[in-house]
């Protein structure tokens, strides 16, 4: 069925021009799965202000409200009713409820959640799954996303793995993105640079040294084996420092051990934790031995 309005024969002729009325939805959704179908006025939708998504490219919203012209709306939005029962909170498809504003379409295909959890939790959770699923999310924008879910919900990293279903690992790559320069992220938003690219300039600890060669890339089209071939020797050079810092670390600590054997006249181990931590380990073997070495700490 096509109906008048510029949606072509896309979702809208599910709804065989019927709309809903926000006084009537809360009981239909209340009978329902956790997630159906209506048609609702895009007026009543509030954005989501945890919108993964950062950039939106005027090129490509064109097209994709120039393919709507054509093909009608081929995927709804995802919502759930707000607190105050009287709209929409967006969870997903800012783009496309931008894209029927510039045909001046006046409803929209929406799914709308059924749940009675208002958490701030729930809705990044609901915001960030929906979005990867349907959404062409680029690597920083989901490394903000994971990171918004850490520090406003207070989730561990192996939480979020779990609630967005990936590896702890997957999602610890994610988050190294953080650890870019601003000029950077914002490059890798645009597309700019590829996820590789960004990875390969993080094994530099030089802040100039990470600029210079991303606007080496940019000038000159670098590619990833080109870059990782670039830095290897900063990076083989960076081992080596760490190699030599931990070697002179161990010939002190071997140092102050065999100290503190001759002093307590028994076994002693030094162990690190951190950097600045560790533990000093001092053997007995009967209670006078244990007595004989209290009096040396008197």
């Amino acid at each position: 069925m096509e109906i008048k309005g510029g949606l072509g024969k896309g979702l809208s002729a599910l709804f065989d021009q019927k709309k809903v009325d926000l006084n009537s939805l809360e009981q239909s959704v209340e009978n329902t799965a956790d997630k159906i179908l209506f048609e609702i006025e895009i007026a009543k939708i509030n954005l989501n202000p945890y919108q993964p998504r950062e950039d939106f490219d005027e090129e490509k919203l064109n097209e994709l409200t120039d393919s709507i012209k054509r093909k009608g709306l081929l995927q709804p939005v995802t919502v759930k009713i707000s607190a105050d029962k009287k709209s929409y909170d967006l969870i997903s498809g800012e783009r496309r409820i931008r894209a029927l504003n510039k045909i001046g379409m006046k409803t929209i295909p929406a799914f709308i959640y059924k749940t009675d959890d208002t958490s701030l939790e729930n809705f990044l959770e609901l915001a960030l799954i929906e979005n990867i699923q349907r959404e062409d999310l680029n690597p920083m924008e989901l490394s903000d996303s994971f990171q918004k879910l850490i520090d406003e919900c207070n989730l561990t990293q192996e939480q979020v793995a779990d609630k967005v279903a990936k590896k702890r690992s997957t999602v610890a790559n994610y988050l190294r993105l953080q650890r870019l320069p601003a000029e950077l992220k914002v490059s890798l938003r645009k597309n700019e640079i590829t996820e590789a690219h960004a990875r390969t300039l993080l094994r530099l600890d030089n802040y100039e040294e990470q600029i210079s060669l991303w606007k080496k890339i940019i000038r000159e089209n670098i590619s990833v084996r080109q870059l990782e071939d670039l830095t290897k020797s900063k990076v083989k050079l960076k081992k080596r420092k760490k190699a030599d810092i931990k070697n002179e670390n161990d010939t002190y600590l071997n140092s102050l051990e065999e100290k503190l054997r001759i002093f307590f006249g028994t076994k002693v181990q030094i162990k690190t934790k951190t950097k600045n931590t560790g533990e000093i380990i001092i053997d007995y073997y009967s209670d006078d031995d244990l007595e004989r070495i209290l009096e040396k700490c008197e």
